[in-house]
């Protein structure tokens, strides 16, 4: 029977810049046996209240302290070879340990708590999640056994037999600001206040799929679910669901999801990392733009300093410690302006043909990015970040192209707009018509209007590149301005 329930969890879990404090490259690390403690499939992470890093694996439980790992298989003779499937730590800094074959332990530094006699009378095997409550009540989903209320004193279990549950199968346990407890299972989402329950599947609500391996709650009390049909986000009354299909996400299968501490949210999928902001901005991350593997990812966890830890299925551990910040310069019309640098101390990254740039800065980096284009003015001139802790989206700025006014004898006033992006200039001035000529860098005549109209367009996109100076003539006298056509 055991290695029966073992094939059936193990396939379901699958599914299952500037002035700058600090500015530098990005950051991502690997870690796999070879150079930890890890078993190479992560199953559970936690951050305790000592900044220590928790890991559960197929080989039992490790720890990170700093830059020195400890296998805690070889303090409990239990967790050797043992899959530790949740972790979770209370208020007094204990952890509480889900495995397959000895259920639900605790550990508080020291000295190992179990419950066998409750494990056996309530079959308590195969933990896959502990959540704690605000009266530090456990709530226990357990894999095909259903849900466990434990207060210290009494255990109290439900199934979809005796109670509202939707399946026996539960994936995770939520706690919202209300006490109530949100409830993913393989066979739809339940909410259960301790008095009654309400349940969702695809047919009475707009759940994409009813296998729901994780939910997550901000401080605004808004729900977030991933599902094997895409991310969810319940406000109150209203669903909106983001799939590959009308969104960034790489694929629709969500398997885990964490907050960072700007409030957005990070997902694991089982085609690399998304991040969002809740408003439509993206950031995809996998194994051609970053150090991620090519696999499964099925957890992930923002610890206390920002950094993000993503669990793989086989590839192990994949920590990223950057802050990504991101942004688009558009002109006046909204169109994308590519080839603009944007300044983040030494480092320089160039718009892209979207006219979108990304950086990743150090945690509680205080930095200013600055957008630079001799051609152009920009607002905002800069934007200064305090202490960035999170991703940081939409950091926009509109390239405007100054009016300047050209420099000769002429004692008429002459304003020139260079739309050079655009590949147009007009020229506004006081005489109904003038002489306007273009000069090369070699001295050469390239065109010349001898009957300018004030203010028409000059079409330039088709002239050869090089620098110009741009001559206007009229009865007052001539004026001129040098120009760079890119």
């Amino acid at each position: 029977m055991n290695k029966i329930l073992k094939t059936i969890l193990s396939s379901f879990l699958p599914l299952l810049f500037c002035h700058l404090s600090v500015c530098e490259a990005q950051t991502w690390n690997r870690f796999t046996m070879q150079n930890s403690e890890l078993g190479n499939s992560v199953l559970a992470m936690a951050c305790d209240k000592k900044g220590n890093k928790w890991f559960g694996t197929e080989l039992g439980m490790a720890r990170l302290t700093g830059k020195t790992w400890t296998d805690f298989a070889m303090f409990n003779e239990k967790l050797k070879g043992q899959y530790v499937n949740c972790l979770t730590v209370d208020n007094g800094n204990i952890i509480w340990i889900g495995t397959d074959d000895y259920g639900v332990i605790e550990f508080d530094g020291s000295r190992w708590t179990e419950h066998k006699e409750q494990m056996k009378k309530l079959q308590m095997k195969f933990i896959s999640k502990i959540a704690i409550d605000k009266n530090d009540v456990k709530w226990i989903g357990v894999t095909l056994g259903g849900l466990v209320r434990y207060d210290g004193r009494e255990w109290t279990k439900f199934t979809s037999t005796d109670s509202q549950l939707p399946s026996d199968f539960i994936l995770c346990v939520a706690i919202d600001r209300a006490n109530r407890k949100w409830i993913g299972t393989n066979d739809g989402l339940a909410i259960y206040d301790e008095r009654r329950w309400i349940s969702y599947t695809k047919h009475n609500s707009q759940l994409p799929d009813n296998i729901v391996p994780a939910v997550i709650i901000d401080k605004d009390n808004v729900k977030w679910l991933a599902t094997l049909g895409g991310l969810v986000r319940i406000v109150g009354e209203e669903w909106t669901v983001w799939t590959h299909e009308n969104s960034p996400l790489p694929c629709n299968q969500v398997n885990d999801l964490a907050f960072d501490p700007s409030g957005a949210v990070w997902m694991v999928t089982d085609k690399g990392v998304a991040v969002f902001d809740g408003v439509g901005n993206w950031k995809v991350y996998n194994d051609k733009n970053s150090v991620l593997p090519k696999d499964v990812h099925r957890r992930v966890m923002v610890d206390g300093q920002g950094s993000k830890w993503f669990g793989s299925s086989l590839q192990g551990l994949t920590r990223f410690s950057g802050q990504p910040v991101m942004g688009r310069v558009t002109d006046e019309q909204g169109r994308p302006v590519p080839g603009v640098k944007i300044a983040c101390g030494e480092k320089e990254v160039v718009t892209d043909t979207k006219g979108e740039y990304y950086l990743e800065v150090a945690t509680n980096a205080n930095i200013t990015i600055k957008p630079h284009d001799d051609s152009r003015t920009f607002e905002p001139e800069s934007r200064k970040l305090q202490t960035v802790t999170g991703a940081r989206f939409a950091q926009d700025f509109v390239a405007k192209t100054p009016a300047l006014e050209a420099e000769g004898s002429s004692t008429e006033k002459v304003v020139v707009n260079p739309f050079l992006e655009q590949g147009y200039i007009t020229i506004t001035l006081e005489s109904a018509v003038a002489e306007v000529e273009f000069v090369n860098a070699q001295g050469e005549s390239i065109r010349t209007i001898p009957q300018y109209k004030n203010g028409a367009r000059i079409t330039i996109s088709r002239m050869p590149k090089s620098n110009y100076t741009l001559y206007i003539r009229t009865a007052k006298g001539e004026k001129k301005l040098q120009f760079n056509l890119k």
